[in-house]
């Protein structure tokens, strides 16, 4: 069944005529009454009362009320994807990191609603190797993730480039010294997250045990832990910046090579985008470049 026909359904309906149809479409009536055929055929009942005005069966009647539906149907979601309007009812699926979604989106976030202030989304928080994975699974439309470069089976948006620091107590001299290393525990988030990576690289640089790592799922929690002498930790300089805990900590610079990390916005291939997808990557594209890491202090 063509949309096409159905269009011309409606329209006969509604005209009253063959000949009015034709006109209102821009078609001749021969082209009218072949796709009025082919529809009873095809659903084997006749459609229209051929007098005049033509008016619908009841059979016809009642494809007229699926036409309308199926003609409105049709149109939104052509609107949807390709024309300017949106329905912004279906909310986008957004996928982010912890650290991403407590320091960089909420400003993001309040310039997208700015500029589209109808725009819906739910966020939702979880390690890279999850997001990746949720991704995958059509689970999200899109996700902030941290990798070393761009995924090849994705379309990935480099934002930032987050730089990590050490987190230790403050009345540490030598938070480096190997000696006291070897003492410490470090805290960090499950396996799948990012950064809980780079804590395992340093535990190999300096030739640590794996065993020292304490899971948490708090970027608070673990900030806290550090200021009264828990353990240690590695995260992103710019949270440290705007955390409660931020003088309760000192912060070393990791000159070492996955102390950068790069945030990427990752999506399935722009061809498969809905125009509510797009306008969010239109800000955040825009947005990104006004974003600076803040200095790092301690």
């Amino acid at each position: 069944m063509q949309l096409k026909s159905l269009e011309i359904f409606v329209a006969v309906v509604e005209c009253g005529s063959f000949s009015l149809a034709a006109e209102k479409l821009f078609t001749v009536q021969s082209n009218i009454t072949n796709h009025i055929k082919k529809l009873e055929t095809e659903l084997a009942c006749e459609l229209l009362h051929r007098n005049s005005p033509i008016r619908a069966t009841r059979a016809g009647q009642q494809l007229l009320h699926y036409a309308r539906q199926m003609l409105t149907l049709h149109q939104q979601v052509r609107q949807q994807f390709r024309g300017d309007e949106i329905n912004w009812d279906t909310p986008l699926q957004i996928g982010s990191m912890q650290t991403t979604a407590a320091v960089r989106l909420p400003e993001f976030f309040h310039a997208l609603l700015d500029q589209y202030p109808k725009m819906s989304f739910h966020l939702h928080t979880a390690p890279t190797r999850d997001l990746i994975n949720m991704i995958n699974n059509a689970q999200l439309d899109c996700a902030f993730i941290a990798n070393d470069q761009p995924l090849d089976l994705f379309y990935s948006l480099h934002l930032w480039t987050e730089q990590l620091v050490l987190l230790a107590p403050l009345n540490v001299e030598n938070p480096l010294d190997r000696n006291y290393l070897l003492q410490q525990r470090f805290i960090g988030f499950r396996q799948g997250c990012s950064y809980r990576r780079s804590i395992e690289l340093f535990l190999q640089h300096y030739h640590l045990p794996a065993s020292q790592i304490v899971e948490m799922g708090s970027l608070d929690g673990i900030t806290s832990c550090v200021s009264l002498g828990m353990g240690l930790a590695i995260l992103p300089a710019s949270y440290v910046a705007q955390s409660y805990y931020r003088t309760q900590v000192q912060q070393i610079v990791l000159d070492l090579p996955f102390a950068q990390s790069n945030t990427y916005l990752i999506a399935h291939r722009p061809e498969t985008w809905s125009a509510h997808l797009k306008r969010f990557i239109e800000v955040l594209q825009q947005q990104a470049v006004q974003i600076k890491t803040p200095e790092i202090s301690g």
